[in-house]
């Protein structure tokens, strides 16, 4: 049998503001990587909903998609392009902290993306207080997400060991009255 050879289409492009867009438009699940050299180039999988918003975005912005029309590259060339040293770094998995940074306008402080030890996706931002602040509330209400999430489940495992020992106790009993 033959290898079938498919190719995917992705759209690349420097555009922190269409990034925002794209992420505003639910499309987080199409980014395929992000790489700076030192300015970041988004990649996303060229699916029809993002090939429509970035038509749009095109048609709006004179059939530009680069950093020409940014307004916030101001901040990033002072402390990543023009820093004596190279500026820290915060990584994260939550998907919330990446989309509440992009769509506070954050989005050109993604440096990369990358594939962790667990093979999940993470996000590596430059380190500014703001960004910081984000992952530290996003993660605080994810932990309380998963808090409440496993105190659910051992209630409800609680309650199926009593039902289970309550129905295996009246099955000994009724086999019992038989003999």
């Amino acid at each position: 049998m033959e290898k079938q050879n498919k190719e995917v289409k992705k759209i690349c492009f420097e555009s922190a503001s269409l990034f925002k867009e794209l992420i505003e438009g639910n499309q987080l699940k199409n980014l395929r990587s992000v790489k700076s050299n030192p300015y970041p180039s988004y990649c996303f999988l060229a699916t029809k909903k993002v090939m429509d918003i970035v038509s749009e975005f095109l048609v709006n912005h004179n059939m530009k998609c680069d950093r020409t029309v940014d307004d916030s590259w101001e901040d990033f060339e002072k402390l990543v392009v023009n820093a004596e040293s190279k500026p820290d770094t915060i990584v994260t998995r939550n998907l919330r902290v990446v989309k509440r940074a992009v769509s506070e306008g954050y989005g050109n402080m993604l440096k990369r993306t990358c594939v962790d030890q667990h093979k999940k996706k993470a996000f590596i931002f430059y380190t500014n207080n703001r960004i910081a602040k984000i992952k530290q509330e996003e993660d605080a209400k994810s932990h309380e997400r998963y808090e409440q999430k496993s105190k659910l489940s051992a209630s409800l495992n609680e309650e199926n060991k009593r039902n289970t020992d309550t129905k295996i106790s009246e099955l000994i009993k009724k086999a019992m009255e038989v003999q």
